[in-house]
């Protein structure tokens, strides 16, 4: 009697393949890990050096400390938006930008606000003044070719606005120009008083000032000395005209 004999079923062989595929999966992420973890822990992952350009009346050690990082925390974090938003927390700054390299180095670039004044604080000492209003001390044997202000409250809204306009005048205007002082009115509570070191006197008023920088110009290196009004009309009479002596301003 001839026996049929049943072939034995073979396992499936992608079984065992896809335990080792699983198993190479869990090692690699698991190496993949402890890179990382190895990395964060490395001196890659730290800031090594802090490099500060573009600074006048700051410090590095100013910019630094508002920074709000240090050699050897995280490179990282905290990102560098956050870093330029703590260094504009200084008064003088203007604008900042951080760049992170990698490895470790992280540059500071920042502008502060321009020089457009001086001025002498209640303590008799001499101060720069900058476009957006904020007095420093001068520092010595640095002292800016600006015009003085005088007579200015130092919270007084004119002042700051004046600051700003000053920012955006011609550097040779502004150099010429030796004392500012306010002359307010009922009419014109922003009126100012303008001395040159050519020896004009300038009626305007802060608001108005932008507009007549062009005649203003035009005027003081064309003309000889004179009494100059720009408020609704422009008018200019030089002091020859007048046999009146020019008001002394005291910077000049």
């Amino acid at each position: 009697m001839n026996e049929e004999r049943i072939p034995a079923l073979k396992g499936d062989p992608q079984v065992p393949r896809r335990r080792v595929g699983k198993l190479l999966a869990i090692l690699i992420a698991l190496f993949a890990v402890l890179l990382v973890i190895l990395f964060f822990r490395s001196s890659l992952s730290k800031v090594a050096d802090i490099e500060v350009t573009g600074t006048n009346h700051l410090s590095e050690a100013d910019v630094k400390k508002a920074l709000g990082i240090a050699p050897g925390d995280s490179f990282f974090s905290p990102g560098a938006g956050k870093l330029e938003s703590n260094v504009k927390t200084l008064p003088p700054v203007k604008n900042v930008r951080v760049v992170k390299k990698f490895p470790g180095t992280v540059e500071v670039h920042v502008e502060e606000y321009g020089d457009v004044a001086t001025e002498i604080g209640p303590d008799g000492t001499v101060r720069v003044v900058l476009e957006n209003g904020l007095a420093l001390p001068a520092k010595a044997g640095a002292l800016p070719d600006k015009p003085i202000l005088t007579g200015w409250k130092p919270d007084s809204e004119v002042r700051k606005e004046l600051c700003r306009v000053l920012a955006a005048m011609p550097a040779a205007l502004l150099t010429d120009l030796s004392e500012i002082k306010p002359d307010p009115s009922a009419s014109y509570p922003d009126r100012i008083k303008l001395f040159t070191r050519s020896r004009f006197e300038v009626q305007t008023t802060v608001s108005k000032l932008p507009e007549k920088i062009p005649y203003l110009s035009e005027i003081v290196e064309n003309r000889e000395p004179g009494r100059i009004l720009m408020l609704e009309a422009d008018t200019y009479l030089p002091f020859s005209a007048q046999n009146v002596p020019p008001e002394s301003g005291e910077s000049r």
